[in-house]
């Protein structure tokens, strides 16, 4: 059972983690649909064909997030096996490192999409397959550079509002901060020197595997390559900002019965043996 403070302090976690989830939806909620905004008939940038996502919400939210949990809670584990941690019993040792690190992971998220759906809704950048919206030509004065706000589009409704959420990439966001957080996390246990070539390798991939999410939404005619480039930096922005800021860098479980051993062991080398010969004693 957990005692009253470290109850309330998870009740409190809690809270944060539901109001950074929520937060969108507070903002967003009166208003349902993002800003109208127009487009210069020359666009050729809104003109292209709506095609299946390569790589789905469903597909990268169930790779990445399993992924990312199995890593932290074998590292945690892992580094709490090879440390040692005074006063606790090895079940809560255990506990408390994999409740933190996977508690700090969860943070990003929720920030990352705060941060993504408030920039979408508030700019209603149109994407590159805006004309899904189907506008009806016919009540539209659209002569070579004229910039069309009044406009009625014909269809599906969803399709219509999806189609206006364009900056930023929530994908790469989400991706890339999923990514980064590993990386990060990694660089901070994997420090063995046989692992020198092993850890930047591993760090390259998972990079990499986040770029690749973004660039398969400029392929697939979802957003623009600036909404990408918006994402990735936003990711790695709220990855870094939850390394440093919440984990501390990921400090080890710790050493507290490491330094009781060393205070107990440099107190008695101060202490008189036995025979009463005392240590360094020339006598």
């Amino acid at each position: 059972m957990l005692e009253a403070p470290g109850f309330a302090l998870v009740l409190l976690d809690l809270v944060c983690l539901v109001l950074g989830s929520a937060f969108p939806f507070f903002i967003l909620t009166p208003r349902h649909t993002p800003f109208k905004r127009g487009f210069f008939c020359s666009d050729e940038s809104i003109r292209f064909p709506l095609r299946e996502d390569t790589i789905s919400y469903q597909l990268l939210g169930g790779v990445m997030v399993p992924s990312t949990l199995v890593v932290l809670v074998c590292g945690e584990c892992l580094s709490v096996h090879m440390s040692r941690v005074a006063n606790q019993p090895p079940g809560t040792r255990y506990l408390t490192c994999v409740y933190k690190a996977v508690g700090i992971y969860a943070f990003g998220p929720p920030s990352a999409s705060s941060l993504t759906d408030v920039a979408k809704y508030s700019l209603g950048r149109l994407r590159p397959n805006f004309l899904v919206c189907k506008p009806l030509w016919e009540g539209i004065d659209c002569r070579p550079g004229s910039y069309v706000e009044n406009f009625t589009c014909s269809g599906d409704p969803f399709q219509v509002d999806e189609a206006r959420l364009s900056f930023f990439s929530g994908h790469a966001s989400f991706a890339m901060y999923c990514m980064l957080f590993l990386v990060l996390y990694i660089q901070a246990r994997l420090t063995s020197e046989w692992a020198r070539l092993l850890r930047p390798t591993i760090q390259f991939f998972l990079v990499a595997a986040a770029v690749y999410v973004g660039l398969s939404r400029v392929s697939d005619y979802k957003h623009h390559w600036s909404d990408v480039l918006a994402g990735l930096l936003l990711g790695a922005l709220v990855a870094v900002f939850t390394v440093l800021c919440v984990s501390g860098s990921f400090k080890q479980p710790v050493d507290a019965v490491v330094k009781q051993e060393e205070e107990e062991t440099h107190a008695s080398l101060q202490e008189s043996p036995p025979n009463g010969i005392n240590y360094g004693s020339t006598e």
